[in-house]
């Protein structure tokens, strides 16, 4: 079951979750889980960390990796991307360096 940070919320520590986490909060702290969606009022300092991926509305400080990564035209990103497939909404204020992955095998290991 997925996993709510509402607005009023702020949190200082490191969050693993297993499934899905939408965040409209502030997060000190880094973030680990399958899916990661920071709403327009999320504020993350930390690095992020999903298997399948991640959506950025708000402000981010810190490096995201997963296999996808949508920043939306709301988003403010500050840091390293790592990823699969990068989409990025006319509007979204970045200081970034990016970094475009292949998927891992058993027999294909970047």
């Amino acid at each position: 079951m997925p996993s709510v940070i509402l607005r009023d919320t702020k949190l200082q520590g490191n969050i693993i979750e297993k499934d899905s986490i939408t965040m409209d909060g502030i997060i000190l702290g880094d973030i680990k889980a399958q899916e990661v969606i920071i709403n327009n009022n999320g504020n993350i300092s930390g690095n992020i960390i999903a298997d399948n991926n991640i959506e950025v509305g708000g402000q981010v400080t810190g490096d995201l990796s997963s296999d996808r990564i949508h920043l939306n035209n709301t988003a403010k990103v500050k840091g390293k991307l790592f990823h699969r497939n990068l989409v990025v909404d006319e509007g979204a204020q970045l200081e970034i360096a990016a970094s475009t992955r292949k998927k891992i095998t058993t027999s294909n290991k970047e």
